[in-house]
């Protein structure tokens, strides 16, 4: 600015180097206070308006009753009402709920489908704790009939909520006319030949003097019919029914009841069960060389499971054929005689697994000569040493549960050889000899795969002290047991060696997609998937559903998705090289009838729901009136947020266009006048 007053050859005008000294000064004044790096404090608001998180139950059981029509069309229009008005001031959230919550996308409901098999009623709290965890939440509003049959009671969720609840009370808490099944117990694996038993529970409200009948059949033939006479409006009653188990695989049967009077609902009077009948139990034959204890404690153990049928016999008494045992435990054998070796030859050549219990009569030259993966060399020929249990905590076979683990060091000894234990890598080692303090190496419990028939030996005799043992520290023989059929199941399982497999679950709820996945191996026995594999489903009526699976990394799987109650069977192919290779099984598709069991709304638990979280309960036909009730709270109010931050004037780009536009005016006024 100076130096334009100073020169006097300038032939600017006066008045122009007035303005081009100011526009110069103000260019310099804002270029050195941007060089302090000055900052600039700015402070937004801005408000959040409440959140109404709506939730509507959309189970089977809203509908079940005699006022369904009025839940699909009238109650569905005064709902939308009831949001549009709340959503003038508020942020309304709609959810549904069901076996899970849904969210939707939607500022109202245009349809509500009630299709949902089973209600979660605590998930709401899940979502509401994952979703809206530090949002300005005004209330949660739960519309529904306060029946759940899936996860924990709603009032006993650990989930805190901030807000107030408020709750809609749907269907009809009064005891209406209906019979129904309220529980049917049952197993699903059963044995040909045998019976297994079905256990029912019948309900009758209002249905006093009225006669139930009980009908179970399989394929439209009838197989049990039983009357039940109603004493009372609230009849309830346990039956035991026994069935016997036919042909091999999975039989469909149907338990219907109907009474002699009009009921509300039919839909809970059936009850599909699915039960697949295995050939037979898996026989183990226990051979002994003498009488011993030991033999009645593994007979006890075993047949505690049902899949097994156990015989025991002295080895002379030993006549028929031995290819019917899955599973054949020596206990001191092989003795001294020519025929125990036959006996285990015999038992190689046929595939026969082979539990071995050493002791005093085991003749250890004849049992090295087996070839099994355990050597004895004795120090003597007579020499026994008691010898407690150590567990091998690298042992990983299987599992043993940790009540097993803790009482194994209390276990009294075995008699066991007093020789050199020489044990293959391959061989798994359960326990090993603990003698007095010592701690050794030497095995005491082993299991073996083997080069194609498993193995297991257990080198001492005196199992029956531990079953005493285990029952005196317990109270009963459980853990004995455990221990003993993890050992047979390893021995008598037999292992899938084929080279194309399917993996299906048996049943499937219907509210589940079917899954499946295949395994290919090549010659080598390693997994492959360069091949398509096809698959067709068929179910009882003839009708085929054809899929192709897909490929993952080294194997095949497929979602086929949900299928309608009933007995399907399925065939997959594929191909390798110029082989080609099958695969087939079947599975069942139960129904879910929890939603058909009881139609009777819990209101009381709806009621409380509310109360206890600081809100009330309203009847369908008052939900006009809940916007206004919240409102009327005075507690759920907008939330102003407001954010101080502070940024530095150089990046202003507004600043920089102002120095830019005064030196571009200086240089326009210079040149437009004639001067640099």
């Amino acid at each position: 600015m100076v130096l334009y007053f100073r020169e006097s050859k300038s032939e600017l005008p006066a008045w122009l180097k007035r303005i081009l000294g100011v526009n110069r000064f103000i260019i310099v004044t804002l270029i050195a206070f941007l060089l302090l790096s000055p900052l600039l404090k700015m402070l937004s608001r801005h408000s959040e308006k409440p959140i109404i998180v709506f939730a509507q139950d959309n189970s089977m059981s809203i509908v079940m009753g005699s006022d369904s029509t009025y839940y699909r069309s009238e109650y569905r229009d005064q709902l939308n009402d009831m949001l549009d008005d709340i959503s003038a001031d508020y942020d309304v959230r709609l959810f549904t709920f069901g076996e899970q919550v849904e969210a939707v996308d939607q500022d109202n409901f245009d349809t509500i489908y009630y299709d949902e098999k089973l209600t979660d009623m605590a998930s709401i709290f899940e979502m509401m704790d994952i979703r809206f965890a530090n949002r300005n939440t005004g209330a949660l509003i739960i519309a529904g009939d306060g029946i759940f049959n899936k996860g924990i009671n709603p009032l006993y969720h650990y989930t805190p909520l901030t807000c107030p609840v408020y709750t809609i009370a749907l269907g009809d808490t009064s005891l209406r006319r209906d019979a129904y099944l309220k529980r049917v117990l049952y197993n699903r694996i059963a044995f040909q030949g045998n019976d297994f038993p079905v256990e029912v529970i019948v309900n009758a409200n209002k249905l006093n003097g009225a006669t139930i009948t009980m009908n179970l059949s399989e394929g439209g033939r009838n197989i049990i019919s039983q009357q039940v006479p109603v004493v009372g409006n609230n009849f309830s009653r346990t039956l035991r029914l026994n069935v016997n188990a036919g042909e091999p695989g999975i039989h469909h049967y149907v338990l219907r009841i109907s009474s002699n009077r009009e009921e509300v609902s039919r839909e809970n009077n059936r009850f599909d069960l699915f039960v697949d009948v295995l050939q037979s139990k898996q026989k183990v034959l226990i051979l002994a060389n003498a009488p011993h204890p030991d033999i009645s404690a593994l007979k006890e153990a075993i047949s505690s499971n049902i899949n097994y049928e156990v015989e025991d016999k002295i080895f002379k008494e030993l006549s028929g054929p031995l290819q019917e045992y899955s599973l054949v435990i020596l206990h001191q054998l092989p003795s001294t005689t020519a025929e125990s070796n036959r006996l285990i030859s015999q038992l190689n050549r046929a595939g026969i697994p082979i539990l071995y219990i050493m002791g005093t009569q085991t003749n250890v030259s004849n049992f090295n000569a087996q070839g099994t993966s355990l050597r004895i060399t004795p120090y003597n020929q007579s020499g026994m040493n008691e010898a407690v249990p150590l567990l091998n905590t690298e042992f990983s076979i299987f599992k043993l549960s940790d009540g097993l683990k803790e009482i194994i060091p209390l276990m009294p000894p075995l008699s066991t050889h007093f020789a050199q234990y020489d044990v293959q890598n391959a061989a798994g080692v359960l326990f090993y000899q603990k003698i007095g303090s010592v701690e050794g190496t030497d095995p005491l419990w082993i299991l073996d795969r083997g080069r194609g028939v498993k193995t297991a030996i257990v080198c001492g005799t005196g199992l029956w002290k531990w079953r005493m043992k285990i029952w005196q520290e317990t109270g009963d023989h459980t853990l004995f047991n455990e221990l003993i059929n993890k050992t047979i199941q390893f021995l008598a399982v037999k292992e899938d060696k084929r080279r194309f497999r399917l993996n299906a679950a048996e049943n499937i709820p219907e509210n589940m997609p079917v899954e499946i996945k295949a395994e290919l191996y090549n010659d080598s026995y390693e997994a492959v998937n360069e091949s398509d594999v096809t698959l067709e489903i068929r179910d009882d009526e003839g009708n085929t559903y054809e899929f192709i699976l897909n490929k993952t990394e080294d194997a095949y799987t497929l979602n086929a998705g949900n299928f309608p109650v009933g007995t399907y069977s399925y065939l997959a192919k594929t191909s390798l090289g110029d082989k080609v290779f099958t695969d087939d099984g079947g599975f069942t598709i139960s129904p879910v009838v929890a939603e058909q069991v009881s139609l009777r709304a819990a209101h009381g638990l709806m009621s409380s729901l509310a109360i206890d979280h600081q809100g009330s309960m309203l009847g369908k036909h008052q939900l006009a009136d809940l916007p206004d009730l919240i409102r009327d709270r005075g507690d759920v109010k907008p939330v102003i947020h407001s954010e101080k931050k502070f940024i530095e004037f150089i990046d202003i780009w507004w600043v920089l266009v102002i120095i830019l536009a005064l030196l571009g005016a200086e240089w326009f006024l210079r040149k437009w006048n004639g001067s640099y």
